[in-house]
């Protein structure tokens, strides 16, 4: 028995659903694997905040969606219209509706999970104007896309005819009412992508970290290119064979890699951290120029403690840097968070090495 239902071998070996699973099962993982690590690390740092919550929401509806597309393939996706079996019509027709709503609502949880982000960037900033724009898009977004989703509820009078077309009734035209769902998708994906980057150019932060995370939240306009490969896709539902694989799978890779890309600003520091710390390690075989091993011990710097005070003023680091300027990572690992209460302690550091790593700190 063939993986497509009702089908006979010919028709099953005709199927594209080796490569519909394949696609859906890998991209489900790997978003998964990075919404999961992203609440791991924010759950470890500082505790889950709302853009969490919103990013865990739009992974749930991800995965609702990607199963509803691999059970669609037992029933006909992945085959021509005219090839699918008709004993499968009902039942395929069912599944493919539920999946519409989920969708429309899943891709606007993982853009309001970004949003979110940005005001939390935006806490303790004077920039009142800027926060009202992201609030309203917010709102823009969630109703825009909660209004597509009622609308391909309700596309056909009465609700059956959805899922059992010969039925009596009517429904919206399938063109206009798919450009319409498709700008709607195209809009909010780019006003979110570019949304922040006026703040990001303005912050207070090496060149190489901004651009890196103007990067980031750019890679989001690729959600944008899936949303117009899909729309692009209806011309051949409509007058071509009537195969919706393609439709499918961009409304999948579009899902997927938008709950990847609102995770990535959370992951970005891990990667960098790991990086400079591969870097500043030095190898077992390392001398210190005059043919002697190395005693310098495996951490970023080293350090030599020549004082120790304690006191109630808050809590000084002092490092002998050749760059004032400059914070190193184990500044930022002592330095208290905002709000904290702790013993104050001084050091007076003298550092043996002074080599720099390719981040301006000292190695």
């Amino acid at each position: 028995m063939g993986w497509v239902l009702n089908a006979s071998a010919e028709v099953d070996a005709q199927s594209e659903y080796p490569k519909i699973i394949a696609i859906t099962v890998l991209l489900s993982v790997i978003s998964a694997t990075g919404v999961i690590w992203r609440l791991f690390i924010r759950h470890k740092s500082r505790g889950l905040a709302n853009d969490d919550y919103m990013a865990a929401l739009s992974m749930v509806f991800a995965f609702a969606y990607s199963a509803l597309c691999i059970a669609q393939t037992r029933y006909g996706l992945g085959l021509p219209l005219a090839a699918r079996p008709r004993e499968n019509l009902i039942t395929y027709t069912k599944v493919n509706f539920a999946g519409r709503p989920i969708y429309q609502l899943g891709v606007s949880f993982f853009k309001m999970a970004l949003l979110i982000s940005y005001l939390r960037l935006l806490q303790g900033t004077s920039q009142f104007s800027y926060r009202l724009v992201v609030y309203t898009t917010i709102a823009l977004v969630f109703l825009a896309h909660l209004a597509c989703a009622f609308s391909l509820i309700f596309a056909c009078t009465p609700v059956a005819k959805s899922w059992q077309p010969r039925m009596d009734g009517t429904c919206l035209p399938p063109g206009p009412s798919f450009t319409a769902y498709a700008v709607v998708t195209i809009i909010s994906d780019v006003v979110v992508a570019v949304l922040p980057v006026p703040m990001l150019v303005g912050l207070n932060i090496q060149t190489a970290k901004k651009v890196g995370l103007i990067g980031i939240f750019i890679l989001g306009l690729f959600t944008t290119m899936c949303s117009v490969f899909r729309y692009l896709q209806i011309d051949r539902i409509q007058f071509g064979d009537g195969n919706t694989t393609m439709l499918i799978l961009w409304g999948v890779i579009e899902f997927n890699v938008g709950n990847l890309v609102s995770s990535l600003p959370f992951l970005a520091p891990v990667f960098i951290r790991k990086a400079k710390d591969y870097r500043s390690r030095p190898s077992a075989g390392s001398s210190d120029g005059y043919g002697r091993r190395s005693r310098r011990p495996r951490t970023r710097e080293a350090y030599k403690l020549s004082g120790r005070s304690t006191g109630t003023s808050q809590s000084v680091f002092t490092s002998a840097t050749r760059d004032a300027k400059t914070m190193t990572a184990s500044q930022e690992d002592i330095l208290p968070q905002p709000g904290a209460i702790m013993k104050s302690v001084t050091y007076t550091v003298k550092i043996d090495d002074g080599g720099r790593d390719d981040f301006g700190a000292r190695q």
